[in-house]
């Protein structure tokens, strides 16, 4: 029986690329701004953008008022799952180049990824 994401920790030393301005995120141990949700996760921040990346939700927005923020699917960013932690993947900085993306599970210790947009997918453990 495989795990819920929720139940392993964020690597703190992962570049997931930012769905939307392709920059690096950075990593936040303290969780959401609003102090709803602890968990780490990673912010884009790149002029004031608002995407963030972690293991349950994958890549999202937040959207609301510092009182009252609620997390939102970010369109498109969340395709992959990895197949031993069912855990969001994302994209990675290191291989991001004109053969495709790369596609990482961001759980502390794990290897997997998944190449695409070749001729076929490849995936690397």
């Amino acid at each position: 029986m495989i795990r819920p994401a929720n139940s392993f920790v964020l690597a703190a030393k992962l570049e997931p690329l930012c769905p939307r301005h392709n920059k690096i995120m950075r990593y936040e141990a303290s969780g959401l701004p609003s102090g709803t949700d602890n968990r780490p996760s990673y912010h884009c921040g790149y002029e004031g953008c608002s995407v963030r990346y972690d293991l349950v939700n994958g890549y999202f927005t937040l959207l609301g008022m510092p009182e009252e923020i609620n997390p939102v699917e970010e369109p498109g960013g969340n395709t992959l799952k990895c197949e031993k932690h069912e855990a969001w993947l994302y994209r990675n900085r290191n291989q991001a180049n004109e053969w495709g993306d790369e596609w990482c599970c961001g759980v502390e210790g794990c290897g997997f990824c998944v190449l695409t947009g070749t001729k076929g997918n490849r995936v690397r453990t």
